[in-house]
């Protein structure tokens, strides 16, 4: 499924050409054959401990990390040995900012497209082996058409998907990346916002229920261990209920074929 999806994405990342204006026409889309999920585990790079469970994992988990942390390219590689979907966590303005701390490597909205790009291409070069970007924070951000463009027709020119983590429900990145062509989808859940087993095993059947709804879903977790506990105990459920839990590139492969 993994190489299936992979070149499925390549060929999504070709932008087709505009097609000639027609009447509007209803076109059946066939139904999912299966219920799928993909996990995102974002903040990676600040501790290899943390990290470990994640990397050694035997489940498709994704890991995104941010710029200029002190473990991340070390990580990223050996991820990527492992055979992990690698991303970088791209840190975006957050309303608040500059009371908000982004980290290093952010984009800024008092950022000209030059700056813009000089910003993202030394990050992308700071974490080897991605296939694609998630925002750290940006809720002010991707708000933003002219940041937002910006940023994705880079990601698009390295030939990259993009996932919105919507941190605010004024995001346009999702819907400006659909009409760029370039292939995203976005979170669905955020897992663990509270630390407890409990909580997150409530967030995570969550997750399992919008798949069951809508076909697939994607959630989103942190380097915690309450995480990666409540993660083996997610593929148990899944396993139940008959869903898939795919790797991330698959899964964008698969709904950007209009599932």
């Amino acid at each position: 499924m993994f190489a299936a999806g992979f070149v499925l994405y390549k060929q999504l990342t070709v932008k087709p050409r505009k097609p000639p204006v027609v009447d509007r026409v209803t076109v059946p889309v066939q139904p999912l054959k299966m219920k799928i999920v993909a996990i995102i585990i974002d903040d990676v790079g600040h501790s290899k401990p943390a990290a470990r469970p994640f990397i050694e994992m035997d489940h498709p988990v994704a890991l995104s990390f941010l710029p200029g942390r002190p473990f991340s390219r070390d990580l990223a590689a050996e991820a990527r040995e492992r055979g992990k979907t690698i991303l970088l966590h791209l840190p975006m303005e957050p309303v608040g900012y500059p009371g908000v701390d982004t980290g290093p490597g952010a984009i800024l909205l008092s950022h000209t497209r030059e700056e813009i790009r000089e910003v993202l291409e030394s990050d992308i070069s700071s974490v080897p082996g991605i296939v694609g970007i998630n925002n750290h924070m940006g809720s002010r951000a991707t708000t933003d058409p002219r940041v937002m463009e910006t940023v994705l027709d880079i990601i698009g020119e390295k030939r990259l998907f993009f996932i919105d983590s919507r941190t605010t429900p004024e995001t346009i990145a999702l819907e400006l990346a659909r009409e760029l062509a370039i292939p995203s989808a976005s979170r669905d859940v955020f897992l663990d916002n509270e630390l407890i087993p409990s909580a997150i095993d409530a967030r995570t059947s969550e997750l399992l229920e919008i798949a069951e709804k809508k076909g697939w879903a994607i959630g989103i977790g942190h380097a915690n261990k309450e995480t990666a506990d409540a993660l083996e105990r997610m593929a148990r459920k899944a396993e139940r209920r008959n869903i898939q839990w795919i790797s991330l590139e698959s899964l964008v492969a698969y709904v950007n074929t209009g599932n």
